[in-house]
């Protein structure tokens, strides 16, 4: 990290240390080595690495004890809808 950005490399490295804090030395360090196989040196992406590796899927919500919201029916959104957020941001 200092030999690509002498100016702020230590400063990179050390947020990367600090992931330690949140994740296991075994999950940081498992996602530097994926993100430097893949060419990625800097602290925010190779913080997303190891974020991502560490998340778990996503359970179903299950309607269990829920009978009230067996009922609900939600409708599919056409595409072409969020087609007119574009315009709007463009105008």
């Amino acid at each position: 990290m200092e030999a690509e950005d002498p100016k702020s490399g230590t400063r990179s490295f050390i947020r990367v240390l600090r992931l330690v804090e949140r994740f296991s030395l075994k999950e940081v360090a498992s996602g530097v080595e994926y993100a430097l196989d893949i060419g990625i040196t800097d602290s925010d992406s190779i913080r997303s690495v190891v974020e991502h590796r560490a998340d778990g899927p996503v359970r179903l919500f299950s309607l269990d004890g829920r009978p009230h919201l067996a009922g609900v029916q939600v409708e599919t959104t056409p595409v072409a809808a969020y087609q007119s957020l574009l315009e709007e941001v463009a105008s």
